[in-house]
């Protein structure tokens, strides 16, 4: 991802509940020294997703504890519309390829029905729930999703 991108990103203004997940203004970014400003951070885990030169949503990919954590953010006026199944493919395919044979989980917000229907179908199961602080709430509630590719069952 390049910075013009993440720039845009910054601008992307969700409404109602998932206001949440409205990142700061650029110069706030730069300011804390976030991932997203950082030029080889931003390089190495976030990847922009286009359509027609247009930026339509944007992924990261990370590895913790040796797990693949996965991310998704798509442009507003383009949630809800069925693109996120596709977009998530896309970095479940990029995760292997970086990451062959390790395992892949996301977290994603208990309330955020919308977004764990996707994921649980395209193969991400729940698999725990918890609390945790974020840049924007306290206590926030989230559910840790592991993904189990059907297409690799064992025989």
């Amino acid at each position: 991802m390049n910075e013009e991108n993440a720039k845009e990103i910054c601008t992307w203004e969700y409404e109602g509940e998932y206001a949440v997940y409205n990142l700061s203004d650029w110069d706030r970014v730069v300011e804390n020294n976030w991932e997203l400003a950082v030029k080889e951070e931003r390089e190495a885990s976030f990847l922009s997703v286009t359509q027609d030169n247009q930026l339509v949503a944007y992924g990261v990919i990370t590895i913790k504890n040796g797990i693949v954590l996965l991310g998704i953010g798509l442009k507003p006026s383009l949630c809800g519309k069925g693109l996120g199944a596709d977009i998530m493919k896309l970095l479940i395919e990029e995760s292997e390829n970086r990451f062959p044979g390790r395992s892949i989980a996301l977290e994603v917000r208990s309330f955020n029905r919308r977004a764990i229907r996707c994921y649980e179908n395209i193969g991400f199961e729940i698999k725990d729930k918890y609390l945790r602080d974020t840049l924007t709430t306290k206590n926030a509630e989230f559910y840790y999703m592991e993904y189990e590719d059907s297409s690799k069952d064992n025989h």
